[in-house]
């Protein structure tokens, strides 16, 4: 029996990974064409260990959060139990390897709702939790970048922001109104799982905040290392916009679109490119570190364990 997918012609199906390749091949020519290669290369050189480790450490406790929030979401949607916070951590830096590595930024995402599967009754509440968690980040992350806009540098008229806003809101009741009228929302939404502990969810967002916070800290000590004018007001309006950026399924780790996103910001704020630059990519390297633990745990691993730390029937 084939399906539309194995029908389809070979290169539709390479299309995704070609665009995704291209991308980071089209911002290696545009900083080999036209950077200050050596003005960025003095900056990484001179970022000291006395920054890059205070944000290393950052970043695992990033990776702790993240699992502490991954359990409370189980929690909330009925798990019959919780993996431990070391199976959940150790799952975490599994998920960022195949996240970073793997095409679609969204490879992590897959394996953590199929170890956790085995934790509920119904076995799509293991994805809902995954769509919920990007989803919080993604509402925390929000909230984080408007702070920046009222308390950051005026670069950014809000009033010129409303009309965007405006038209994202009536977009999605747009969507909604005619999910409704078609009767898929009502399958769909009779399929999700329901909420076993609401009051988790403020829980939650109080533990997305507090994860943001350490990123935008990374950022912050790395900017100091390098001698860069950067307040943390200028951090929460800049940041937010650079990873979602990268979070964007149209490069492989993330690379050429935060860059982009963050070099152009940067530049408003009077940092030359060369050095926004240089603070992006040494962003980008430490979780380089965190996504190559993740694979030496799966390489040493024989399998991914099950979220509720017991082998598999």
């Amino acid at each position: 029996m084939t399906t539309a997918a194995t029908t389809a012609p070979a290169w539709r199906r390479w299309l995704p990974l070609a665009a995704r390749i291209l991308v980071p091949a089209l911002f290696a020519v545009w900083w080999f064409k036209f950077a200050d290669r050596q003005a960025f290369l003095d900056a990484m050189r001179h970022i000291p260990p006395t920054a890059l480790l205070p944000a290393f450490a950052l970043a695992l406790g990033n990776m702790l959060i993240g699992a502490v929030r991954w359990r409370l979401l189980m929690r909330a949607l009925g798990a019959r139990e919780l993996p431990s916070l070391v199976t959940a951590t150790r799952v975490l830096f599994v998920g960022l390897f195949y996240n970073t590595f793997v095409p679609g930024s969204v490879g992590g995402d897959v394996v953590r709702g199929v170890v956790s599967r085995r934790n509920f009754d119904n076995p799509l509440a293991s994805y809902v939790v995954v769509v919920l968690e990007r989803l919080i980040g993604l509402s925390a992350l929000g909230v984080v970048f408007f702070v920046g806009v009222a308390w950051g540098p005026p670069l950014v008229d809000v009033r010129a922001l409303l009309p965007w806003i405006g038209g994202l809101v009536a977009l999605g009741v747009v969507i909604a109104i005619v999910a409704v009228a078609s009767g898929r929302l009502g399958r769909l939404w009779r399929q999700i799982p329901r909420f076993h502990r609401p009051a988790d969810l403020i829980a939650i967002f109080a533990i997305s905040f507090v994860g943001h916070g350490l990123t935008i800290g990374m950022f912050y000590l790395l900017a100091r290392g390098m001698d860069l004018p950067l307040a943390l007001a200028d951090l929460a309006f800049v940041v937010p916009l650079g990873i979602v950026a990268g979070v964007l399924p149209v490069a492989i780790a993330g690379v050429g679109p935060r860059e982009a996103a963050l070099v152009a910001l940067l530049r408003l704020l009077d940092i030359p490119s060369a050095r926004g630059l240089a603070l992006s990519l040494a962003f980008w390297a430490l979780g380089l570190v965190l996504a190559l633990i993740g694979g030496v745990i799966q390489l040493v691993s024989r399998r991914i364990t099950t979220a509720s730390d017991q082998p598999p029937s």
